[in-house]
């Protein structure tokens, strides 16, 4: 009796686990800094991304959202950051992306 009871806890208890990984997005915009000035706008953006498959599509997925926001800027470097590892001091990202977009006058 008392193994069953816990098999169903230990059950529960995945389950719960599981259902919060489920309802985490994939990534989390921490910060945003814009440096202009007369000819330039260069972004940089940190990320922390909660899950790691499909990077090259969550990377454009954040690019796009950003130009939609704030324009587009003449560059824009995203930053990558593992949840764990992330200490805003301290931590080096994962993975960094420069998008240089060039200017048609």
């Amino acid at each position: 009796m008392k193994r069953k009871i816990i098999i169903v806890i230990t059950i529960l208890c995945l389950l719960a686990v599981t259902y919060g990984y489920l309802q985490l997005p994939d990534y989390h915009i921490m910060n945003s800094m814009s440096f202009s000035t007369q000819d330039t706008r260069d972004t940089q953006l940190k990320v922390i991304v909660y899950k790691c498959w499909e990077i090259h599509d969550m990377i454009q997925e954040i690019e796009a959202e950003h130009n939609r926001i704030n324009g587009i800027p003449t560059t824009l470097e995203i930053n990558l950051y593992s949840p764990t590892y992330f200490l805003p001091n301290s931590s080096e990202p994962f993975k960094t992306v420069m998008i240089r977009y060039n200017k048609k006058e």
